[in-house]
């Protein structure tokens, strides 16, 4: 609880900035004298504006507020001793804003959100950061102070329920994806006794994802699309076996007299394009944990949702090169060797996943093989599964 209302603290600090300018956006809603504006948060913090008149009040949105009050920040750190602080700009540029601030624009992603209640037209401010949101009654900012100093005396009144969020088009997210691969030889794994059998742990699939998200219609119906950077590492089970290019293909050698294997494994990097068709279940649905005192409410969000879909991807091998790692006479020793080892130059295959709340799960199979034609050790076809974070 404590961590909870320090998180609370940093939403009221920014939306003490919002509320300022929200102020100045609109004049109409502030009770001040002809010539200036007073806004007062407690009995030692104090904003005063001085105007000569509407028009000067109305060209105060111009200026970048939040700049403003960086800079005083700023030199009150850099004080020890700070009783009074004025801002100057001769040529009245420093401040001014190059775009025009818009509220309300996506209240589920903005930062800031201020909306008015049409029933009693009075004034609220929501603030979102990260799983986190803070709303309350903007005629309640003179005791929100007090408000968060009496919440763990007072208590919160705690509520669970689930709520549909409105979702953007199209959005877009990176993600990292950790696996492991191996290979299919007519639908099975290799034989452990075979040259080729590569270990389960060890042989890691690694990938970086740039992925859009484009909803179909309003219903659960969507298209994960986009591109990969992948790595498939085959670690080899019998670490004395040495992959070689020959004039008769790829060939998975025994060491010669004296040698001891330490370490064979084949990597390969690909660039793929993928398309998933996805079904989400509960698709913009959200668990909501609300904690409530007084005129704030403090919301905390989490995915809900069972997400299925299946589809392809198609890639080309950027590069590829082999690993040796060896024990001979004694001494220890390694060979790095670069080249195509008549690896296909293409990738084609079927993509699954499945995801529930924050986790996914993928599984890639390559349609085609491996290698080139009868220029590898058998016809195999790489299959990688592991997590998307």
């Amino acid at each position: 609880m404590k961590n909870l209302i320090k998180k609370v603290g940093m939403l009221t600090g920014l939306f003490v900035v919002a509320f300022a300018y929200s102020l100045i956006a609109n004049p109409a809603t502030v009770k001040q004298p002809r010539d200036s504006i007073i806004i007062d948060f407690d009995n030692n913090t104090k904003i005063l504006i001085y105007v000569k008149d509407k028009s000067d009040l109305e060209n105060l949105r111009s200026f970048d507020l939040n700049a403003m009050l960086r800079d005083v920040s700023l030199s009150i750190d850099s004080s020890k001793n700070v009783t009074y602080l004025k801002l100057e700009d001769d040529g009245g540029d420093k401040y001014l804003k190059d775009t025009t601030v818009v509220f309300d624009s996506d209240p589920d992603e903005d930062d800031f959100e201020r909306s008015r209640s049409s029933d009693d037209h009075e004034n609220k401010a929501r603030i979102k950061l990260g799983n986190y949101r803070l709303e309350v009654d903007v005629d309640d900012i003179e005791d929100l102070e007090e408000t968060f100093e009496d919440i763990e005396d007072d208590g919160l009144k705690v509520t669970s329920s689930t709520e549909e969020k409105r979702l953007r088009k199209t959005t877009h997210e990176f993600n990292v994806e950790i696996g492991v691969n191996n290979y299919l030889e007519d639908g099975d794994f290799p034989d452990g006794n075979a040259n080729y059998s590569v270990k389960p742990w060890g042989s890691w699939y690694v990938g970086f994802s740039s992925i859009h998200k484009t909803a179909i219609g309003n219903g659960p119906f969507f298209l994960e699309w986009g591109g990969t950077l992948h790595w498939y590492n085959f670690k080899l089970d019998n670490e004395d076996i040495q992959i070689v290019k020959t004039e008769n293909g790829t060939e998975y050698l025994e060491p010669p007299v004296g040698t001891t294997g330490i370490k064979s494994k084949l990597t390969a990097s690909y660039l793929s394009a993928v398309l998933v068709p996805m079904l989400d279940f509960s698709r913009g649905t959200r668990k909501v944990k609300k904690y409530e005192s007084g005129s704030i409410s403090i919301s905390k969000y989490k995915k809900q949702g069972v997400r299925i879909g299946v589809g392809g991807y198609a890639g080309y091998r950027l590069g590829s090169h082999t690993k040796y790692r060896f024990k001979q006479d004694g001494d220890k020793d390694r060979d790095k060797t670069s080249g195509n080892f008549n690896l296909n130059n293409f990738r084609y295959g079927v993509r699954g996943q499945i995801g529930y709340k924050g986790m996914d799960f993928f599984i890639n199979y390559d349609l085609n093989e491996l290698f080139n034609d009868d220029k590898g050790p058998a016809k195999l076809n790489a299959i990688s599964f592991g997590f998307i974070l």
